[in-house]
């Protein structure tokens, strides 16, 4: 298999949103990137859900990863719902704003930690000893700054994530970065 790597990729693995969530969280970004000076908005078409980001893979390494990742991805679909808006690190000096994920059965949380374990194991990375946050970014901020939550409103919203996928994002001077997928796999049930 050639690898599809292109030379400073920067790969992660996330779960791909439905579009009603994405519009909703777009909203929600739009609210937020207004409330704060140098706020900008994710663009709707790149809100997820990362579960591991795992940087610069070397193109030998990439038919390993791939695998390992899509065999850690691999299960029922997520049954989540959005939570509520948070400002990181601190509400006082946010650099970003995301949208908690509901994870009542620790589904996300589980995904996320055998993608991490799979993708360690492959790359020789050590474990990381912080639990996941489910959570999608949905406005950065150009420098920190306070940032008032109260006005961002997040309508009540109950899905399921159906598809997960392998990423290349793209930094831009210009604008957000570019996603280009590099390999996804759809959530269903396991035979």
């Amino acid at each position: 298999m050639e690898s599809p790597l292109r030379p400073g990729n920067r790969v992660f693995v996330a779960l791909d949103l439905p579009e009603g969530a994405r519009r909703l969280l777009g909203e929600a970004g739009a609210t937020a990137a207004a409330a704060a000076p140098g706020g900008r908005p994710v663009p709707p078409g790149n809100l997820h859900l990362t579960l591991d980001f795992l940087g610069r893979v070397p193109p030998g390494a990439w038919p390993e990863v791939r695998a390992a990742a899509l065999e850690a991805l691999a299960g029922p679909p997520i049954a989540t719902g959005l939570g509520a808006p948070r400002a990181r690190p601190r509400a006082a000096r946010a650099r970003l704003v995301a949208v908690e994920l509901l994870d009542p059965e620790g589904a996300i949380d589980a995904r996320a930690r055998r993608v991490r374990a799979a993708a360690d194991a492959v790359l020789g990375r050590p474990a990381d000893p912080a639990p996941p946050w489910p959570h999608v970014t949905v406005a950065r901020l150009r420098r920190a700054a306070r940032v008032d939550l109260g006005g961002i409103r997040v309508a009540e919203h109950v899905f399921d994530i159906s598809r997960a996928a392998l990423y290349d994002s793209h930094q831009s001077q210009e604008g957000p970065p570019r996603y280009r997928e590099l390999a996804a796999i759809d959530l269903g049930p396991v035979p």
